[in-house]
Order: structure tokens, then sequence, then C-alpha cells
């Protein structure tokens, strides 16, 4: 803890220095806090992999590998993993550019339109064989949420008309096939899109589709898109978070058909998930959306850091229970989540420094130095048997690299 105590103090020189030379509050905190070179490397190492061993010449993207990297299921495209390898191709091409990366990209999302969308109801299957052939023809909304984000970075990095009339469409199909009156999103629905019976909710796909629209916002500047985020920000802020005498706040994962939070062993609390919605409400002011967002981002960053945050080790705990008790595995993506969130609130040194204590503990418990990539969880997590033997996909830890890279 001596050698945390004193990266601490450093890091709390490095942004007074900062705060002196601007006169204020430092001009780009990421950039004064975040190990660049680590972040560098790391996502060198995951792009050069992932373009080595995903693409086929289809243009679908495989995306489950064993721990030394061989496929587990040759041949069949899921549309969420095929999306966030689209994605982590784009940025690989923005982070070097390099031509085989955007040329994967491209390929990917024209895989993504001309097999896993569906040109009789619009919106994108589920799952698709190498050759483009349906597996799967239900419409997921998580899913949904990754095929828009892969679509609106391609239509920014790329510029090419096409990609940005593909990203609105689908979004325009998402709208209206699987959007709920309020805010909320169904969770799955048939090939059509047609009416099912109400069941439960998951937070999850609307976290994600925020993203998207953010992105897409980035992409279009359109308007109606804008409204449609404010829409989908002001319903999780309004109807889903829990406020707290103390401040803080949460969002549940999992709600009823009328989005009530479930209760007892039906429902539960992802602590990751506190710690992504606060980076993502923190940069949506910058979009044009409410600044009233960066306040609940710091509610929710509040609780994440009480309940969730591991102040003699660093890293993010799983999960909370409605009674409060408190899983505490730490996986490989509630790290990097977490590192993203105290990265958007580096101004202040006690975020900073856990921001660093968790790199550490990811440089030493995460990196898989032997066939590359990232473990599952911790020692102590994989220890319990909770880890799994497979790789990663590569989208949170890409965004994290990414989010450090592009503030320089």
């Amino acid at each position: 803890m001596k050698r945390r105590r004193a990266a601490a103090g450093l890091c709390l020189v490095l942004l007074l220095a900062a705060c002196d030379r601007h006169g204020g509050s430092p001009a780009n905190p990421v950039a004064a806090v975040a190990n660049t070179e680590w972040h560098r490397k790391d996502l060198n190492a995951h792009i050069a992999r992932w373009l080595a061993v995903s693409p086929l010449p289809s243009g679908m993207m495989e995306a489950g590998f064993d721990r030394t990297w061989h496929p587990l299921k040759q041949g069949v495209g899921d549309l969420t993993l095929h999306s966030r390898v689209v994605y982590t191709m784009l940025v690989g091409y923005e982070a070097t550019g390099d031509a085989r990366y955007l040329d994967a990209a491209k390929r990917g999302t024209d895989f993504l339109l001309a097999s896993f969308q569906d040109p009789v109801n619009g919106g994108f299957y589920e799952i698709v064989d190498a050759q483009g052939t349906p597996r799967s023809m239900g419409k997921n909304a998580y899913g949904h949420a990754f095929a828009l984000l892969a679509l609106a970075h391609a239509a920014r990095v790329t510029g090419e008309p096409k990609y940005k009339a593909a990203a609105l469409q689908a979004w325009q199909d998402i709208r209206r096939g699987l959007r709920e009156p309020g805010g909320g999103l169904r969770g799955s629905a048939p090939r059509d899109f047609a009416p099912t019976p109400l069941g439960t909710h998951s937070q999850n796909p609307v976290m994600h589709m925020f993203e998207a629209l953010l992105a897409l916002i980035d992409a279009t500047g359109d308007p109606q898109v804008l409204a449609d985020a404010r829409e989908m920000g002001d319903f999780v802020v309004n109807q889903l978070m829990v406020g707290l005498p103390d401040g803080g706040a949460y969002i549940p994962e999992w709600f009823d058909a009328q989005w009530k939070p479930l209760q007892n062993g039906d429902g539960f609390t992802d602590l990751g998930h506190q710690f992504e919605w606060s980076h993502l409400l923190r940069s949506a002011e910058k979009r044009g959306l409410p600044a009233v967002y960066s306040g609940v981002a710091d509610r929710l960053l509040k609780f994440a850091v009480a309940n969730g945050y591991d102040e003699q080790e660093g890293g993010i705990f799983n999960r909370m229970s409605p009674m409060g008790d408190v899983d505490r595995n730490k996986f490989w993506w509630q790290q990097a989540e977490g590192m993203k969130a105290f990265l958007a609130a580096a101004e202040r040194p006690e975020m900073a420094r856990r921001y660093r204590d968790t790199l550490d503990l990811v440089d030493k418990e995460f990196l898989d130095r032997e066939n590359g990539g990232w473990l599952f969880g911790s020692k102590e997590t994989c220890a319990h048997g909770s880890c799994s033997a497979q790789q990663p996909d590569p989208y949170h830890l890409v965004s994290l690299d990414w989010l450090v890279l592009s503030s320089k």
C-alpha cells in the first residue's frame, strides 16, 4: 500500500501542477492522469491479435476463442460479437492509420448489412453462418444496440454516406420495433417485431442503446437522434434510477413488466454498470444533452465507489443483492468500465488514485502474458472456479484504451 500511496501523491502533484499551468482545472485531466504508454501497448496487442484471428473472407467476424486463440464455434456469427469486433477494427484504424483495419471494418460492416440485416422486416437477425444464412431470425435489443454502435462508428470514421444512411435506418427500425412508450426497450421480439406478452426487463440493452445513440449523434448530428437520446436518458434518470438519502443513487439490473425493480432473489444491482452509466452520462453533455446528467453521474459514481470498489487492493466488485450483500468477484469488464468512470472524473485526486490502483491490479492479475489478451477475472476470482477459459471479446478493453489515447 505504500507504493499506492506514493502513486496517489504523485497523481495529486501532477493534477495540481496542471491546475497551476492552466489557471484552474486541468485542461485534459485524462491525459494528465492516465498511463498512456500502458494503454497504447495494450490496445496495439489487442487489435493486432483480433485482426489476425477474427475476420473471415466473407466479412464475418469470429469472436469466440479459447485462451490459446483457437475458435470455439467456427463459422457462426453472433450479432453482438460481430458488431463489437467491427467496432474494434474501426478503433484499430483510428489508432494506427493502418488500412488493414479499415478494410476489415468495412468488410465486416458490409457483411452486417448484407447478412444480418432483415430485408423484409428491418432490424437484424441474432445469428447467421459464414455464408450469411440466418440461423436465428429473432430480434434482440442488446444485439441491435451493438449493431447500431458499429454502424455509427463506421459512418463517422469512413465518412461514407451509405453507412450514415444505414445507421439512421437501423435506429428507425429499432424505434419502431423495440422501443416502448416512455423510453424503455423490450429485450427481444420475433422476426416481424410483433407484440409479445409483457415480461421482465433489463436495463442493459437500454444502457448500450444510449451509448449507441451518443455515437450516432457524433456521426450524424441528427436532431431527431438527439431528441431520442434525451428521451431515453430521461427515462433512465426519472424512472429507473433509485435515489438514496446520502445523495448517491443506483440503477437496478432487472425490472418487472412495468419497469419496477425486481426484489429479493430475483433482482440485483450490477456494480460495473453503475460505473458504466456514470461515464456515459458524464459524456452526454458535450453532445447537447442536459447538464443535469453530469450531476446524476456523480450520484451513481458515489454509490458505485461506496459499494463496488475495493479500497484495499483496487478493482471493481461484481454485483450487490437487494439486501445489500456484495459479490466480491472481479471480472475483466468491470475493471475496464471502472477505470473509464475514474478517468471521466480524473480531475479529482481520489478518482485518479482509484484509476491507478485498478490499473495496477489489472497489470498484475488480468493480463495473460502467456497467451495474450486479458483473463476473465482476478486471481482470487479464478481460484474460486468462477473464470471461463474463453478470451473476453475486445469491446470493453479497446474502448478503455481508446478513451485514453484519443484524449491526448
